[in-house]
């Protein structure tokens, strides 16, 4: 029977490693050929049309928001939290095409939501001619040569 001392000794001693520390370590085979964000530009137009002639209107809301490119990381704008399901089941075969197209392993997509700034709405007729004033400067010369009153 084996002493229980030695047995532990072994148990705690530390493993060592079978490999030799000069040999390199080879990475798995992975796509990685570099893109343009303009290449991208050109798929997602692509994407884009494809839905629409799809008629799926939640997907082609979420293509309408936008994106931007950090790296092998494209952020996509959704404009509404409800459209985060639709992108999620969008997801993988919105991956799937453009790890394809550009032959990219690394590519990775994630959704983002932003917040769209709404407009003042304008009621008033002095409101809305404030507006148009300030849209076409041209509109201020002429109230003060004909003494325009948008009020009146």
């Amino acid at each position: 029977m084996p002493d229980r001392s030695a047995l532990k000794v072994q148990v705690d001693a530390p493993i060592e490693d079978t490999k030799a520390s000069d040999e390199p370590v080879v990475a798995s085979s992975s796509r990685n050929k570099a893109f343009t964000e303009e290449d991208l530009a050109g798929v997602w137009t692509e994407i884009l049309t494809k839905k629409e002639s799809e008629d799926r209107n939640q997907e082609v809301r979420i293509f309408q928001g936008g994106y931007r490119l950090k790296g092998h990381e494209i952020e996509v704008s959704i404009t509404n939290e409800a459209l985060l399901p639709t992108f999620e089941k969008v997801k993988f075969d919105l991956l799937n095409t453009l790890r394809n197209k550009f032959e990219n392993d690394q590519i990775t997509v994630l959704a983002k939501v932003v917040e769209v700034e709404k407009e003042k709405m304008r009621y008033t007729d002095s409101e809305k001619f404030e507006y148009l004033k300030e849209k076409y400067p041209a509109l201020k010369d002429l109230q003060d040569k004909l003494g325009l009153d948008p009020e009146f």
